[in-house]
C-alpha cells in the first residue's frame, strides 16, 4: 500500500518548498527497491531531501535532459533518467575538490564540473537557476573557478564606468559619462 505525502517549507510564514513523495506503508514497494519512488524533487521515504534538485541538458555528442539531485550533507551529485525514476542514477559524480566554471556563452548559461578526467557541461532550463544551483554546489564542496583573464588596477579600483572611453561599434570613441543617470546596458559582440 502507498501514500502520497506533500511536504511544505515554510520560511518566515511563508511557503517556499512543495514537495512530493511516495511511500509505502510496511516496508519497500513489492519488487524490492527503496522506500518510495519520489517525484516533483522530493525525497525517497526516510531518504534526505535535496538541496537542490532539477533538469539540466548534460552537452556532449548528444544532448541529454536529465533530473540532477544534490542531496543535503553529501558530496556528490546524480543524474537520473527523470524525476521519477530516483531510486538508482545513470551517473554520479564526487563534489569534494571538483572544479566548476560557469559558461555564459550559451543561453540558457551552463555550469561545467571537472573532477579528475571526468566533464559535465550541464545547460540550465532557465538563467534564473543559475544562483540556487551555484549556492548548492557551493555548500557541496565544489571549488568555484574565477576566469583566468587579467584586469588592469584601473578597472579593479574604479566605482564605476563613467570616467571610460570606449569604441562604438562603427570604431568612434564615446565617453561613457555620456550615458550617467540612465539604464545602461553594456554588450560584448566579440566582433573585431
Amino acid at each position: 500500500m502507498f501514500s502520497r505525502v506533500l511536504l511544505r517549507t515554510f520560511d518566515k510564514g511563508r511557503l517556499t518548498q512543495i514537495q512530493s513523495m511516495s511511500c509505502s506503508v510496511g516496508g519497500p514497494p513489492a519488487g524490492g527497491g527503496s522506500c518510495g519512488a519520489p517525484s516533483k524533487g522530493g525525497a525517497a521515504c526516510g531518504a534526505t531531501a535535496p538541496s537542490k534538485s532539477g533538469y539540466l541538458v548534460k552537452k556532449g555528442f548528444v544532448n541529454v535532459d536529465n533530473w540532477f539531485v544534490i542531496k543535503e550533507g553529501e558530496p556528490l551529485m546524480s543524474a537520473y533518467k527523470n524525476e521519477t525514476e530516483t531510486y538508482q542514477s545513470i551517473d554520479k559524480m564526487e563534489l569534494t575538490g571538483c572544479d566548476m566554471l560557469t559558461d555564459f556563452g550559451m543561453s540558457p548559461p551552463a555550469l561545467v564540473l571537472m573532477q579528475g578526467k571526468k566533464k559535465w557541461t550541464l545547460q540550465l532550463k532557465d538563467e534564473g537557476d543559475m544562483l540556487p544551483w551555484l549556492k548548492a554546489l557551493e555548500k557541496s564542496g565544489v571549488n568555484c573557478m574565477h576566469p583566468q583573464e587579467q584586469v588592469c588596477d584601473e578597472v579593479s579600483c574604479s566605482p564605476n564606468i563613467y570616467g571610460f572611453e570606449l569604441n562604438d561599434i562603427y570604431g568612434s570613441p564615446v565617453k561613457l559619462d555620456k550615458y550617467k543617470g540612465q539604464v545602461t546596458l553594456i554588450v560584448n559582440v566579440a566582433s573585431a
